[in-house]
């Protein structure tokens, strides 16, 4: 009774320091897009940092919907940090608050015709952090339409995958299957081309290593490549997407051998409107040819995401509940849910608070619920200068 006591007085202390920092921080907008436009967050999400109808065909554009000489306006730098606490972090992190992640942002547009998208972990989890994104877009392609990008990039896939408000990350895109974990949601060194027109989005992406700069030069095609690609109906006004992505790669087994891979997804998401909750559906394949060591059989995984959520106060406060269901195809089954909270408690700062619940059913029958994970983010980002009059 008292450790629940305990992570109640945490998560309560939390909310304390968001309420605090209301009282003293500045007005102004979210950096940088929304500072250089001026205008809220909300203009971009639904509950920062997941994105609404108008975020994505941004996202998607690789920032080249919006205008280089408003984004003049606003320095392309921005600080953020973040206070994480887990009941069930691995050791020695269980029940410790954790400070010590601070990164540094620059993004933009140098031109109408050049992107641009660098994310360096000063700190992360109280050590020296890492390279997390680091890529160029060229956007005049196909008559203004399409882009090629280089570098460290986010691989094709639903938004939610890598804009979620949620704490814990989709299980459904890191499955693992036997001795290989799929990557379907992170960002990897690569290229990617994109088309985004009308109704129309499409990107295709050849990626390898998740590594730091010391990944850049693995392009070299072998074990461990993913073709990666996405197609979905989308507009900027319309709360509706409906859209597939998929991936094909290969990944070196531990007895020598290659398993060759593919996977196969399709998604439909809609933005809360009209006083009806928002929606992201998933339901997700992979196929396996050599997934362990001796297997004497190809593993086909299946498994399904669902997430409701629904802003109870303005775009202030925002609630959501997830449940995953994943089979890997080997007898092995797992489910994950969560419920979640967020509120936006200052113009640069946000709190977010999960109760989360995970099973594994090992072919026997048994569900084997684990113990309630308690989860608490805090997230303060600011742009680090004033925007030009």
């Amino acid at each position: 009774m008292r450790s629940y006591l305990a992570r109640a007085a945490l998560a309560g202390a939390l909310v304390a320091i968001g309420v605090a920092a209301t009282r003293s921080a500045p007005a102004g907008a979210m950096p940088n897009f929304a500072q250089a436009y001026g205008v809220d967050c909300s203009r971009c999400h639904t509950a920062v940092p997941l994105l609404n109808a108008y975020g994505r065909y941004i996202q998607r554009s690789q920032y080249a919907y919006l205008e280089a000489a408003v984004l003049k306006k606003a320095l392309p730098v921005w600080l953020d940090d973040q206070t994480a606490y887990d009941s069930q972090a691995g050791a020695p992190d269980t029940h410790r608050v954790i400070a010590g992640n601070v990164g540094i942002h620059l993004d933009g547009l140098a031109n109408q015709d050049w992107s641009y998208h660098v994310q360096q972990w000063l700190y992360s989890d109280n050590a020296p952090g890492g390279l997390d994104t680091a890529w160029v877009a060229y956007n005049n392609l196909f008559h203004r339409n399409g882009y090629l990008e280089i570098g460290k990039l986010e691989v094709p896939a639903p938004s939610p995958y890598s804009q979620v408000f949620e704490i814990s990350p989709y299980a459904l895109p890191e499955i693992t299957v036997g001795e290989h974990a799929y990557e379907l949601d992170g960002n990897r060194w690569g290229a990617k081309l994109g088309y985004l027109a009308g109704s129309l989005s499409a990107d295709v992406a050849y990626v390898g290593s998740d590594a730091d700069l010391n990944g850049a030069t693995d392009w070299l095609p072998a074990a461990g490549k993913t073709l990666q690609y996405r197609a979905a109906f989308m507009r900027p006004k319309d709360p509706l997407e409906a859209g597939v992505y998929g991936a094909s790669g290969t990944y070196p087994i531990s007895d020598g051998r290659i398993d060759r891979f593919s996977a196969l997804g399709a998604y439909v998401q809609r933005d809360p409107t009209n006083g009806i909750p928002g929606v992201f559906f998933v339901y997700q394949t992979t196929n396996d040819r050599y997934p362990f060591a001796g297997a004497s059989a190809p593993a086909v995984s299946h498994g399904y995401a669902l997430d409701v959520f629904e802003p109870v106060y303005k775009d202030i406060v925002v609630v959501g509940v997830r449940r995953e269901l994943l089979n890997d195809g080997m007898g092995d089954q797992s489910s994950v849910g969560n419920v979640d909270m967020t509120v936006r408690v200052a113009k640069y700062m946000h709190l977010y608070l999960e109760a989360g619940l995970s099973g594994t059913n090992t072919g026997n029958g048994v569900d084997r619920i684990g113990t309630p994970a308690w989860r608490a983010f805090l997230w303060w980002s600011m742009p680090v200068a004033k925007p030009r009059p």
